[in-house]
């Protein structure tokens, strides 16, 4: 699909930009992405990936409706979305080493889930083919592992790997051309949780 992409500063949002949000979702905090198609414009991650895989179709849309049931439960329960709250206590190794069996206890759920929800073996919900459950998720797995091992010395693929389900997907999530072509490098990603957290450190 042809488009055209702005990045956008999110320490110095530009008037534009909080405008363009607010149109769709007033008195938000404004956030990318901001997606403009078809004289529309969609906000939230979660709200355009499934609105871009409903264009695409199958398999990216599952054809089911209780497998796109599945796709959201598993971007909403996924493990990987919480690793700021390891970052805040990093500090405190007891604080941390509650947040790491915390999140070894939610993998290990996770690793039920797809034992119930997932097509035979694999690697994605629906099989061989990706869909929008992993699209959401894929950001979240992308920053976890740099951060946590350059933060909290927390190594995500090695717990991940105690699960045989989570660690199928987790790879081809990450090897997926789609993910590895446009995904930040993982010095780009620690730099900007660094530049995160000084920006919360000074308010």
């Amino acid at each position: 699909m042809a488009h055209e992409t702005v990045e956008c500063d999110l320490q110095n949002k530009s008037e534009d930009f909080i405008k363009t949000y607010q149109r769709v979702n007033p008195g938000g905090r404004a956030k990318v992405p901001v997606l403009e198609i078809d004289g529309e414009t969609l906000v939230e991650s979660s709200v355009t990936v499934e609105y871009l895989a409903e264009r695409a179709g199958a398999p990216f849309y599952p054809a089911s409706a209780a497998k796109r049931a599945s796709a959201r439960l598993m971007a909403e329960i996924q493990p990987f979305q919480n690793y700021f709250a390891f970052i805040k206590v990093r500090d405190d190794k007891e604080k941390l080493a509650e947040k790491v069996a915390e999140f070894e206890e939610a993998v290990s759920a996770f690793e039920t889930f797809l034992e119930i929800h997932q097509e035979s073996e694999g690697p994605f919900l629906c099989g061989s083919d990706l869909c929008f459950g992993e699209a959401n998720m894929a950001p979240f797995v992308a920053r976890a592992i740099p951060n946590l091992k350059h933060f909290c010395d927390v190594d995500v693929k090695e717990i991940c790997k105690r699960h045989p389900r989570v660690n199928r997907l987790v790879a081809a999530i990450l090897e997926r051309p789609s993910v590895a072509s446009t995904r930040p490098s993982d010095e780009d990603i620690v730099a900007g949780m660094t530049r995160m957290m000084k920006m919360f450190a000074s308010k």
